[in-house]
């Protein structure tokens, strides 16, 4: 039997229903920042930009808005206000997507880029505390992970959609019909998860030497929730620079048009990315319930099993191969948001919970806009000498910086255990 929803919390069908809603917005979310990055050469072409400057504007150019803006906005969504958020974030970086197919210069882009990150800096740690709220600890990282799908399927939608719109009718085409869906999905949101959400009556106790912890800033003196976001911050540097030149790299380095690139990339990435988190997120689960260290012993393990494929997929001469190894590659940075949003939700109090995703999103795309960046510019200093391999080369950070996620999440499974804080599960409906 499922106990009875508190006051408050949305019940279980509901609370799933927002959860299908959330992986939808999610979506969205990750189809408008893909953009960009998938239609890089043509808009190379037509804007006159080197790949320094194609990183900037998937790097630095949105990253870091969207880094600090995230924790000022979770603020509000930690008052309980998820939908609202969500909602009004979902309004603004649709319309500056569709603002984007009307761009005339690379500076012009970056400024709607900023748009976009305004948009999509609060959404992602909103969602991520509604779940929190609504869904018992041993429970999350399902949801999360159905949240997470978000982002294999938004690779395969900005792939095969923004790709088949950009070759058949231009790249400005695809940004003005992938931001128009973005507004039109908004007021479902503002309708499922209604304007604001009470929080639990009672506050979780602070342990002993604590003290009043409410900046956000506090919320890092705990080394394993420091360690979580060190290893989650390398896995974002080498998926950003993955995500964003892997279709060029195909395109230049294994000779594929950008159709091909859009159908077989589109569709290996999202199969191996949906496959890789349903698996994980339901491992993490099972295996979380026993010792709520396999959140962290998950990733770092499933990393070091895909780290290998970042390699060979450099190596190898096929296109089909590259394809699907860049693909597998691709799980790493897919299948461990889910269990490592999941840990951090367990070190934090309820009223901490949208600004503890926002500071982990906050370092990883602060680190993660250096990815693309310091690519670009090892692809720009190599282009005299080795020509369309220069990609190639450069892309070899993305297997070295996943070395090292593996190291901060086994580091950080030393202490967690001992630093959790858990609502007690009363406070929570149970969800089947």
């Amino acid at each position: 039997m499922t106990p009875p929803a508190p006051a408050g919390a949305h019940p279980p069908r509901r609370a799933w229903a927002a959860v299908v809603l959330l992986a939808v917005v999610g979506t969205l979310n990750y189809a408008d920042r893909f953009l960009p990055a998938v239609l890089a050469e043509p808009i190379k072409a037509d804007l006159d930009l080197s790949d320094t400057e194609i990183g900037i504007i998937n790097g630095f150019g949105f990253l870091v808005v969207y880094a600090v803006l995230g924790i000022f906005i979770a603020r509000i969504a930690d008052r309980g206000a998820f939908g609202l958020v969500v909602s009004a974030c979902l309004t603004l970086w649709g319309a500056m997507t569709v603002l984007g197919g009307w761009v005339q210069s690379g500076f012009q882009l970056v400024l709607t880029r900023v748009g976009v990150a305004v948009g999509e800096a609060g959404s992602t740690p909103a969602a991520h505390a509604y779940v929190a709220r609504n869904f018992a600890p041993h429970r999350r990282a399902a949801p999360l992970a159905v949240i997470t799908l978000s982002i294999p399927l938004a690779s395969a939608a900005s792939l095969i959609g923004g790709g088949l719109l950009a070759e058949s009718l231009g790249w400005r085409s695809a940004f003005i019909v992938m931001g128009a869906i973005s507004i039109l999905v908004a007021p479902l949101v503002l309708v499922l998860l209604g304007p604001r959400q009470s929080l639990p009556a009672d506050p979780v106790p602070v342990a002993d030497g604590d003290g009043d912890a409410t900046r956000w800033w506090d919320l890092l003196a705990k080394p394993s929730y420091r360690a979580i976001v060190a290893g989650a911050a390398c896995i974002s540097f080498a998926g950003y620079s993955l995500t964003t030149f892997a279709p060029a790299f195909l395109m230049r380095s294994r000779g594929m048009s950008l159709g091909e690139v859009a159908w077989q990339y589109g569709v290996a990435s999202g199969l191996t990315g949906i496959l890789g988190l349903l698996f994980v997120g339901r491992l993490a689960d099972r295996l979380s319930g026993r010792d709520p260290r396999w959140l962290l012993w998950l990733v770092a393990a499933m990393t070091a099993a895909m780290v290998p494929f970042s390699v060979a997929a450099l190596l190898v001469d096929g296109a089909a191969t590259t394809v699907w190894f860049i693909a597998l590659a691709y799980v790493i940075g897919t299948a461990y948001m889910a269990p490592s949003i999941a840990a951090i939700q367990r070190l934090v109090r309820p009223e901490q919970r949208a600004t503890a995703s926002a500071i982990f999103l906050f370092f990883s795309a602060i680190v993660g806009s250096a990815g693309p960046f310091l690519t670009g510019i090892i692809s720009d200093a190599l282009l005299d000498s080795l020509g369309n391999l220069a990609l190639e080369r450069a892309l070899f950070v993305v297997p070295a910086v996943q070395g090292l996620a593996i190291v901060c999440y086994l580091w950080a499974s030393r202490r967690f255990a001992q630093e959790i804080i858990d609502v007690p599960e009363e406070t929570v409906p149970a969800q089947r």
